[in-house]
């Protein structure tokens, strides 16, 4: 009677999977953010129409939504703002993805309320300790907040010490 021992198996905890919607225009961009964070073991849905992307939230199970700013149409402020409308998806936690010169020229205030902003080009690194941090966040019950004014638009020298 010659009996294997049982193979050691490493047991982790159950994490559901969490959901990621990404609306961009264009392909390339969402194919990319797709690969990295399904290799990350997220479920990634994606659109290029900033319409489809609003239903797609509404009819929930998303977790967090990457949102570019320049899309034809309804463009990232526009989706946003009808997102923060309605009650279904007004907590839904929303990282913009857009250009550099897009954020030097938009104003501050904006983007707080959006759980962060991801410049293009962007590094993998970056767009994976984003979502984690984001999901992280709302696990931990952190809500987005409107900020009235941003915290580095103070004059040099009259800020904290």
């Amino acid at each position: 009677m010659n009996q294997k021992p049982p193979e050691e198996t490493a047991i982790t905890p159950f994490r559901p999977q969490k959901t990621i919607l990404v609306v961009d225009d264009t392909v390339k961009i969402l194919n990319i953010i797709k690969f990295f964070l399904e290799e990350e073991g997220y479920l990634v849905k994606t659109t290029t129409s900033p319409e489809q992307g609003i239903e797609m939230a509404k009819r929930g199970g998303v977790d967090v939504m990457i949102l570019d700013v320049m899309m034809p149409g309804l463009n990232g402020y526009q989706v946003y703002e009808i997102l923060k409308q309605d009650t279904k998806t007004a907590g839904l936690p929303v990282i913009m993805l857009t250009a550099r010169a897009v954020i030097e020229n938009t104003p501050r205030p904006f983007f707080y309320g959006v759980y962060g902003v991801l410049a293009k080009p962007f590094q993998r690194w970056k767009l994976v300790q984003m979502v984690k941090d984001v999901i992280e966040l709302t696990n931990k019950g952190v809500a987005q907040q409107e900020v009235p004014e941003a915290p580095d638009s103070a004059e040099p020298g009259h800020g904290k010490k």
